[in-house]
């Protein structure tokens, strides 16, 4: 009797806990609001590094940078800082996402849209995986290269406001 009872505890443990580890999926509700780019970091081997991001512009023109997220439809845009004399200031309409990928956490996908393409018409874009997400802050990991040598670029975003306006 006592061996009966212990398995259906272990079996009541087991299927109460949970079957993924990782950082759980996020809510696009999460990200509504008007977000900044407080942060852009380094990650890979000791050297100097430049990254060109989501094919527009230098890594330096994001910081400070200014995103929208609107959860219900996944629409958005984003506006590169004037930082520095390198950096034009753009505005970016964007439709974004996120992937679930399974053990491996949840990617944050978009693709640049405008007002004559719809987003589903839009066959490329870009992504970064979610290293954390929170109501106030968010890191986003972008894989990427230079001069033959891999890197992460790591985006701290800081939620400015719950205004989402295009």
């Amino acid at each position: 009797m006592k061996f009966i009872v212990r398995i259906l505890i272990l079996t009541l443990i087991f299927s109460c806990s949970s079957t993924k580890s990782g950082v759980a999926k996020p809510s696009k509700k999460t990200l509504k609001g008007t977000w900044q780019v407080n942060n852009i970091k380094f990650v890979g081997d000791k050297g100097l590094y430049k990254a060109f991001l989501f094919d527009l512009a230098d890594s330096a023109c994001f910081k400070n940078s200014e995103w929208v997220f609107i959860p219900n439809n996944g629409s958005g845009k984003f506006t590169t800082s004037g930082t520095t004399s390198q950096c034009e200031v753009m505005t970016n309409n964007i439709h974004w996402s996120f992937n679930d990928t399974g053990d491996a956490g949840s990617l944050f996908q978009f693709k640049y849209i405008d007002a004559d393409t719809k987003a589903k018409k839009v066959t490329t874009g870009y992504s970064g995986t979610i290293d954390s997400l929170n109501e106030n802050s968010m890191v986003l990991r972008v894989a990427t290269t230079y001069e033959g040598n891999g890197f992460d670029v790591l985006m701290t975003f800081n939620k400015v406001s719950d205004d989402i306006t295009l």
